[in-house]
């Protein structure tokens, strides 16, 4: 039998009258059926067949016959009783809430424990702890944390007689704890080094939690929605639309953050052949003067931000800001998210580096390297980072190129494996950045993301379950992006173009990263195309090449101290600046 409301209402029959099922139960039947239901002959011959045939408010009426009423409580998806009272309204809800406050308090021990008492049903304390422990990975006390979820929390019951006791998880629960499981279970559950990992693996698997909730209730409410608002939108769309909010100066650190989230998906980028060149997902470094917008586009933008009255843009659950968290702490919680890509957002990426030692490890964690780290205190890993960074640095800006602020002479290697963005404040962009606050202020902006933010969003989140192959979008098939010889010609015109402006010798203060940077930025962007297009591949769009080939050109014009009439190649390739 399904989990319906009749299903319910049997289990709500035989815990609050058992007597209806018992062979010296004939003068409860009696009461039930002649009493409350007027049935002077065919009577129903299972408990099945009566709650079937009744309706609430004769279930109602049923109930109050039972002298447990008081004594027991029923949390079910239709039904609540508390306090010997029955509500027709369900408590799945607080359930679910219930389960993830246990978590959140005792960690992997209430999934184990959890997890242990739905395979063994009802069972006794020694055979629940042995298998507690043997899922949790070592011995740990389950009294303790059985006693809280019996007490506190009402998710487990401890049956039998005072000789023999058993625990049990209640029957109507069952469902939510099952989902719980599954949650939790959805990636495989790695082992922890240190207490840290185990609370931010409770993290996780919320944030995990709320971003399938969003796409439940995306596929659930919103589809048609969403597929015809993506058969619109493309990436000369979202250029308009974040012009449009910030002008055209600062609206290319947004549209940065933003096509990094669709970056997330880690899209394979092939050939005609079939050969993978690459995947889409990258590091994202904004990098300037204090006070030019970074941290607005980085976190503002990408997470929400309510006292400036703008909406969140970024993927639900799947950004980790990392305010205030040292290095070492982040390399302590990082094993929580090995097998897994969420985006980790640092908006003072220089404070990392006052602490000797980290370059390595970062440098690791953005190759999608193995990081081991060891202290005298304790031992992390080793584990594989498969992550990403979106991050903000200060720098000395000078009339002609940057100094890096941060110490390290390593610290080129970290920069070399991101793609980097320049923030120089020029009197354009701070007359943009004076108007934008203006906007922001009078509102303005604000009403204008309030009815786009919430499409792009839930069109970023259909693709990202699309192209990571999320279980409830099967009927979706992922799509890899294509790369042809066109799209590099393009990189290589441009890059002559460079060469023609320079002198012959020298070493290049860039390298062939950049490169490969730029044909990630336009597969990346082309994302936002998604639901253009009916082909089984996503080609690579136009303007994201155009928006790319622009990046490309001005991110080796900073790293060259400004060596090369910049305005004067990008006209050459077509690409105006002031579009």
């Amino acid at each position: 039998m399904g989990y319906d409301k009749v299903h319910e209402r049997v289990l709500l029959l035989r815990r609050f009258l058992p007597q209806l099922e018992q062979p010296t139960g004939w003068e409860m039947r009696a009461k039930v059926y002649k009493g409350v239901l007027g049935m002077d002959y065919d009577w129903p011959k299972s408990l099945e067949e009566l709650a079937s045939r009744l309706t609430d408010e004769q279930l109602t009426q049923v109930l109050s016959l039972s002298p447990y009423l008081a004594y027991y409580t029923f949390r079910g998806r239709f039904y609540t009783v508390k306090g010997g009272v029955l509500s027709l309204q369900g408590s799945w809800e607080e359930v679910k809430s219930s389960i993830w406050e246990a978590f959140r308090l005792n960690g992997l021990r209430v999934y184990a424990l959890l997890k242990a008492l739905l395979e063994l049903g009802e069972a006794p304390y020694a055979a629940v702890a042995a298998r507690a422990s043997e899922l949790y990975g070592s011995r740990f006390n389950a009294a303790q944390v059985l006693a809280e979820l019996r007490d506190r929390w009402e998710l487990v019951w401890e049956s039998g007689g005072p000789r023999e006791k058993a625990w049990v998880i209640p029957e109507e629960i069952r469902p939510v704890v099952e989902e719980f499981v599954r949650s939790v279970e959805y990636k495989p559950v790695p082992r922890l080094s240190t207490r840290q990992a185990e609370d931010e693996f409770v993290r996780v698997l919320e944030m995990e939690e709320e971003y399938n909730s969003h796409v439940k209730k995306l596929l659930d409410q919103r589809l048609d929605d969403v597929l015809e608002f993506g058969e619109r939108f493309g990436v000369s769309e979202l250029k308009d639309y974040l012009v449009d909010l910030f002008g055209k100066e600062i609206f290319f650190d947004e549209l940065l953050t933003l096509t990094q989230q669709y970056a997330l998906t880690d899209t394979p980028v092939v050939t005609g052949d079939g050969h993978r060149s690459m995947a889409t997902g990258f590091n994202l470094a904004l990098f300037g003067e204090p006070g030019t917008g970074k941290t607005f586009a980085t976190k503002d933008f990408i997470l929400g931000n309510e006292s400036l009255g703008v909406p969140a843009h970024g993927l639900p659950g799947l950004n980790r800001y990392c305010g205030g968290m040292t290095p070492a702490m982040f390399i302590a919680i990082g094993e929580a998210y090995s097998g897994r890509r969420f985006n980790f957002i640092v908006t003072e990426f220089n404070d990392w580096f006052r602490y000797k030692g980290m370059v390595e490890p970062l440098k690791l964690a953005m190759e999608g390297g193995v990081i081991a780290y060891e202290t005298k205190a304790y031992r992390v890993g080793p584990y594989r980072f498969t992550s990403y960074f979106s991050v903000n640095y200060n720098t000395r800006v000078f009339e002609k190129g940057y100094e890096v602020t941060v110490s390290d002479p390593n610290f080129n290697a970290i920069e070399d494996r991101m793609l980097c963005r320049l923030h120089r404040l020029t009197k354009e962009k701070y007359r943009e950045l004076a108007e934008s606050q203006k906007r922001l202020m009078l509102g303005i902006t604000t009403r204008k993301m309030a009815s786009k933010a919430p499409l792009i969003r839930d069109h970023l989140t259909l693709v990202h379950a699309i192209q990571t192959r999320h279980p409830l979008l099967n009927d979706f098939k992922p799509k890899p992006v294509l790369l042809t010889e066109a799209e590099l010609s393009i990189i290589e015109k441009a890059r002559d173009l460079i060469f023609e402006h320079i002198k012959a010798s020298g070493a290049l203060p860039f390298s062939m990263r950049l490169e490969r940077r730029a044909v990630q930025l336009a597969s990346a962007l082309s994302l936002a195309s998604f639901f253009r297009s009916g082909d089984e591949v996503l080609r690579i769009d136009g303007e994201a090449m155009r928006l790319a080939v622009r990046f490309y050109v001005e991110e080796a014009w900073i790293r060259m101290r400004e060596s090369f009439p910049l305005k004067e190649v990008l006209q050459k390739l077509g690409i105006d600046q002031k579009e």
